[in-house]
């Protein structure tokens, strides 16, 4: 199981269902059974970078990135002469190939370090990354250190993207049930919210209005990332 489906199924216990069965049909839809009757769906309710070719999860751009990003800065710390520094990233998309980046990471960072100051800095990396650069405390055999970074299409306001990101969640699990409905007398849909970490109760109104209900599914059950509770269902 994922995290999410561990979050789910701690949450379906707690609810008195003792007959809950992980990929009861195999590694095709549900994700779970209640008492053999009721199928359960479990997806993560995260952001989403809509584009023309396709829609993808903000993450699926950040983590790399982050990685490689954490991997280029070690690569200097054989350089170390007494001085280390924190490095930021600023970004959007499209991010361009990895390969591409890294050359682009090492020439940025390579020509930081022959400039005769070495203050605070912003530097354009690529197309669409961007550095900010600044003293940090010396720390023995490390140049550049990973002070994170600010992804432009992360945040806005939160009942809008959770709302937005539900739809897409919504619709992206309905047309992956539409095989195997007739299997189960109901159907389920758990989304463990990677958005808003929990709603106050006039936000919860707000943003039932915004989603309305899917004929698809009996149920829709909105779970908090963190805690596991119930932020709300539909």
């Amino acid at each position: 199981m994922n995290r999410e489906e561990q979050i789910a199924e701690t949450y379906l216990k707690s609810r008195g269902f003792r007959d809950v069965i992980f990929e009861p049909d195999g590694n095709i839809p549900p994700d779970f059974s209640l008492n053999g009757t009721i199928a359960v769906e479990v997806r993560r309710l995260n952001q989403h970078f809509f584009a023309k070719d396709g829609t993808r999860g903000l993450e699926e751009a950040r983590i790399p990135l982050f990685k490689l990003l954490k991997s280029s800065l070690s690569e200097f710390d054989s350089l170390y002469k007494g001085h280390s520094y924190w490095v930021s990233v600023r970004f959007h998309r499209p991010i361009g190939d990895s390969n591409s980046n890294k050359k682009a990471i090492n020439k940025a960072l390579i020509n930081f370090l022959n400039r005769p100051y070495k203050g605070p800095c912003d530097i354009r990396v690529a197309r669409n990354i961007f550095f900010h650069i600044f003293p940090s405390q010396a720390v023995e055999g490390r140049v550049f250190r990973f002070a994170g970074g600010t992804d432009r299409e992360s945040g806005g306001w939160v009942l809008a993207e959770f709302a937005k990101n539900f739809d897409h969640c919504v619709k992206e699990k309905t047309q992956k049930i539409k095989t195997y409905e007739n299997k189960y007398s109901s159907w389920w849909l758990v989304l463990v919210d990677q958005i808003a970490h929990g709603l106050e109760e006039n936000e919860k109104d707000e943003v039932k209005a915004m989603v309305g209900a899917n004929i698809a599914w009996n149920k829709v059950i909105v779970l908090d990332s963190l805690s596991g509770n119930n932020t709300f269902e539909i």
